[in-house]
């Protein structure tokens, strides 16, 4: 079984090495370097991410190299301000979007049971 979190990351690295590498510039003009204040990680965001990977491989929504491959991402037990040192733009931007998705759905979710 591939895991979709490791592929992800894989083609946000081709497109950051399309525009230039972390030291080219985005589709914005601006320095894509900047990305990674942008994607700045706060204690409430690591445990809301770390809370959302555990529930999706629960649920079979991720397996578990996915879920472990997230876990290590965002730093394992241990939050470090601003993701763990060393970490990829295209490592945080491919989290970032699997954590959205994971939220989309569980917010459909419990808007279903309160539905009914």
């Amino acid at each position: 079984m591939t895991n979709r979190i490791k592929d992800l990351i894989g083609r946000y690295e081709l497109r950051i090495e399309k525009l230039g590498g972390e030291n080219g510039t985005g589709l914005n003009g601006k320095p894509i370097a900047l990305q990674h204040d942008v994607m700045k990680l706060i204690m409430s965001e690591f445990i809301q991410f770390q809370n959302l990977q555990a529930s999706a491989h629960a649920q079979g929504l991720l397996s578990t190299a996915e879920a472990q491959t997230i876990y290590i991402a965002l730093g394992g037990e241990t939050f470090q301000p601003n993701w763990p040192k060393g970490t990829s733009l295209a490592t945080k931007s491919a989290i970032t979007q699997v954590m959205g998705e994971l939220l989309q759905r569980e917010i459909k979710t419990k808007r279903a049971v309160m539905a009914s």
